[in-house]
């Protein structure tokens, strides 16, 4: 059967306010001003669907908002990336969650209101909508404690019926990390952390001892790590990249905008070097505005972006 999707994501929806340019963090009972700021799509599910839908794929979502302007503004930024919103729900009960970001070159302080993404649960899910689509991704799965309980059957489900799956942690703010995403990862297929979520989950310090641990139950595992790129592996090899030199911005969504390439290309059938690049690329040029989508290439721009810097591309595959 033909499937009616490329991707279907399920996870949070919120907003972002995003104050740029602070000389430092605001302490109590003082007042810092930034020289920019940013009022866009927010939450690591929804960057990631519109950006990847960006690149030319067919895209759906699974979430929750309020019946809100801040609801209605999400729905309008996914539309005008043709991503389907049609499994969308709106709570009349609820408010939509809103994010305030810090920004710095490279690092960030948030602090969030989760709103009804809070209450989304399995129930709310269409698995038939889920079986439409050639794969499942979600993130921010710490984020989202009403869906944790059935993310097994969730995950399982669209392995069953052909689908493959990625999934990005993100961070824990109760800091907990509990052993119960080994439920669920047993059904992944691309694992996303960055490289302190890794720690975290494996509760080691040592990065390669993390990632060795994750790939002997994963297919595939990529740590992202910033300024210096990203490590996979796989079943058979473990490789690097390097990210690119780039002037940045604002680091929001830029996880995000890595997993957008590197499963633009998964999907595609291209190979781990290649995934990689796009996905540095992606995160690379995202960096280059406030905010997670606003900078976020077309593939012609992605494309045009990795011919030009060729040569260093050529530096920036590592073998271990």
């Amino acid at each position: 059967m033909k499937k009616k999707l490329d991707v279907v994501v399920v996870g949070e929806l919120n907003v972002d306010l995003i104050l740029v340019g602070l000389p430092s963090l605001p302490e109590m009972g003082q007042c810092k001003l930034s020289k920019d700021v940013q009022f866009t799509l927010g939450s690591a599910s929804a960057i990631f669907a519109s950006n990847i839908a960006r690149l030319g794929k067919k895209v759906g979502f699974v979430g929750k908002i309020g019946d809100d302007e801040f609801g209605n503004f999400i729905l309008e930024s996914l539309k005008r990336q043709q991503v389907d919103i049609s499994h969308i729900i709106r709570d009349k009960k609820g408010k939509t969650g809103i994010c305030v970001s810090l920004s710095f070159p490279d690092n960030y302080a948030m602090a969030s209101y989760p709103g009804v993404r809070e209450t989304m649960s399995i129930v709310d899910v269409d698995f038939d909508y889920i079986k439409s689509a050639r794969h499942l991704h979600m993130s921010s799965y710490y984020l989202q404690p009403m869906m944790i309980p059935g993310c097994p059957e969730l995950f399982r489900t669209a392995k069953e019926n052909g689908l493959s799956t990625s999934l990005d942690p993100d961070s824990d703010s109760t800091n907990t990390w509990s052993d119960n995403i080994f439920q669920v990862l047993d059904y992944v297929d691309i694992f996303l952390p960055n490289e302190r979520e890794a720690l975290k989950i494996i509760k080691c310090d040592d990065i390669l001892l993390a990632l060795e641990i994750l790939a002997r139950r994963i297919n595939l595992v990529a740590i992202k790590r910033g300024r210096d790129g990203v490590i996979v592996q796989s079943l058979q090899q473990r490789l690097g990249a390097k990210a690119f030199e780039i002037e940045v911005i604002d680091t929001t969504g830029a996880g995000d905008s890595f997993n957008a390439g590197f499963i633009y290309q998964y999907l595609n059938k291209a190979g781990i070097e290649e995934c990689m690049i796009w996905g540095n690329a992606c995160a690379a040029l995202s960096t280059t505005k406030a905010g997670g989508t606003t900078a976020f290439p077309t593939r012609q721009e992605a494309k045009t972006f990795i011919e030009k810097r060729h040569l260093e591309t050529k530096g920036l595959i590592e073998y271990f």
